[in-house]
């Protein structure tokens, strides 16, 4: 309005300059060490890992623990938050919608034993009893799915299905970028299941590991980390 003139605050001139303290502390307080394998037995979420030279060693405790820095352990503790409000989006969808979370499993042929923690059971509308297991995923790799699940997911899905005597899975994923989710359909997969199972016992059995990395980035496979590799494994 004409005959008014505007009070504004003059704040001081002050520097802002980058806190290191902060940051460091930071880094070092999220650091952790990684995750090395299950001696003894195989884990759902790491047994899609293609390159049955690490599986051979990780069994036989072979496999050391390596440091994860404070920005990588934090990129995986953001799987859980997408859980935590998972579990606030299916409560909204109605009451019985969830049946379990972090349930966990196991399954056992012979000499071959993998565990797993199911995200959530849920019952779906047309599927019924269904599982879900939630992935957090950055932008590129969201556009690449085309239209199915990484393998690594469809082998932990195909676990869990069995485990259960279900038929149907689900795996959403979680585009960290702008939250956008897609979802899949995975069904149960019997002779799939068969020849992951025939495949562990292989690993077990055999007294050498494979010669090769079978991994799609051997450049940075753990099977190169293996302690005490001889002649004979090499």
């Amino acid at each position: 309005m004409a005959g008014i003139k505007r009070i504004g605050v003059d704040l001081p001139d002050r520097k802002t300059t980058v806190d290191s303290w902060f940051t460091a502390e930071l880094e070092e307080a999220c650091s952790s060490w990684g995750f090395s394998g299950t001696e003894d037995h195989f884990n759902a979420s790491g047994f899609g890992n293609p390159c049955d030279r690490y599986h051979w060693y990780a069994f036989r405790g072979r496999i050391p623990k390596k440091p994860l820095t404070g920005k990588f352990a934090r990129l995986l503790q953001h799987g859980n938050t997408f859980e935590d409000r998972m579990e606030k989006y299916l409560l909204a969808m109605g009451g019985g919608t969830i049946l379990a979370r972090e349930f966990p499993v196991a399954f056992e042929e012979g000499a071959f034993r993998i565990t797993g923690r199911i995200d959530f059971i849920i019952r779906h509308l047309n599927l019924g009893k269904v599982v879900l297991e939630l992935k957090t995923i950055n932008d590129k790799g969201y556009k690449a799915l085309g239209g199915k699940p990484k393998d690594e997911h469809m082998l932990q899905v195909q676990m869990y299905l069995e485990c259960l005597n279900l038929d149907w899975g689900l795996v959403a994923y979680e585009n960290k970028n702008d939250q956008d989710v897609k979802t899949f359909r995975v069904a149960r997969d019997k002779e799939y299941w068969a020849k992951q199972v025939k495949r562990g016992q292989t690993i077990i059995s055999d007294r050498f590991p494979p010669f090769e990395c079978s991994s799609k980035y051997p450049r940075w496979c753990d099977c190169l980390r293996a302690t005490g590799v001889s002649d004979n494994e090499s």
